[in-house]
């Protein structure tokens, strides 16, 4: 029920800022990864915990780096597994204090952030908790450091002063929002279908594809799959084509496809993370 799932991020959000946040300026952090690391935290969802506190420590570093050793910024983090198109897509939303508190209590704020800085030390311990956990190899490690454009990303937001008593809950409310938005929903009518469209990205998400009414629960319900979970199963099973297989013979017509050097490359890297070869991955 929209109603309600507003209602309940509103409580939420007036929670965090009554009740937790400190009464100081605060930014929006968004923290990604490869899309050659996504599939780990889908078989194990236990790396989500790694995944968190990577980039907790990624944030506080990047803090202390700025204002002394003895600064400790306040942080919440929030995870994210879907994209703009409800496809999986673990990252992070860290709403964090725009400075840090010296051990006397009082605040110091940060006169500039770094994204690029901030990117590099949640790359740097993302991936040594990932090898610590041994969902990657330590070879794997130096390959992936080795990467001329890493993968991973940091955006850092405008700094929102906690006066702002709307901006403040509107990013609260985003860290808890649901992937799926009724906005992009575009029926069309006569033709009993469904359409899933974004700003970001205007071609229909292939989750919501031509889905008649039946489809539409199907998807919502299934936004997430399971671990080893078929992410178009329902489409199969509603008749409609398999995206997977789709972009799997797209490519497989091109004359770059899976039998190109940089297609067996990936392969040999999605062997070494013991993640089975996907179309169109």
């Amino acid at each position: 029920c929209p109603s309600c799932e507003k209602k309940k991020q509103l409580l939420w959000a007036e929670w965090l800022r009554e009740k937790l946040l400190a009464p100081v300026p605060h930014r929006h952090v968004v923290l990604t990864m490869p899309r050659l690391l996504r599939p780990l935290f889908r078989r194990r969802r236990e790396l989500f915990g790694e995944l968190s506190q990577a980039g907790a420590e990624a944030v506080a570093q990047a803090t202390r780096a700025r204002l002394g050793e003895d600064a400790r910024p306040g942080i919440v983090v929030s995870i994210a597994t879907a994209g703009d198109l409800l496809q999986w897509h673990p990252h992070l939303h860290i709403l964090s204090t725009d400075g840090g508190f010296s051990p006397d209590g009082s605040f110091r704020q940060m006169q500039a952030w770094d994204g690029a800085e901030v990117m590099r030390l949640f790359r740097e311990r993302l991936l040594a908790r990932l090898v610590e956990c041994h969902a990657i190899s330590a070879e794997l490690l130096h390959k992936l450091l080795a990467w001329r454009h890493p993968g991973f990303s940091a955006h850092v937001g405008e700094a929102i002063p906690f006066e702002h008593k709307k901006a403040m809950e509107d990013v609260a409310c985003y860290l808890v929002r649901n992937p799926l938005s009724l906005k992009k929903l575009v029926y069309l009518d006569g033709r009993q279908a469904v359409l899933y469209r974004s700003r970001m990205n205007p071609e229909p998400g292939p989750k919501l594809r031509g889905h008649g009414p039946p489809g539409v629960a199907g998807a919502h319900g299934r936004s997430h799959p399971g671990p080893r979970q078929a992410p178009d199963a329902f489409l199969r099973a509603l008749g409609e084509p398999d995206a997977r297989q789709q972009r799997g013979q797209d490519r497989r017509a091109r004359p770059w496809g899976r039998g190109a050097r940089g297609g067996e490359a990936k392969e040999a890297v999605l062997a070494e993370l013991g993640t089975p070869p996907l179309q169109g991955l």
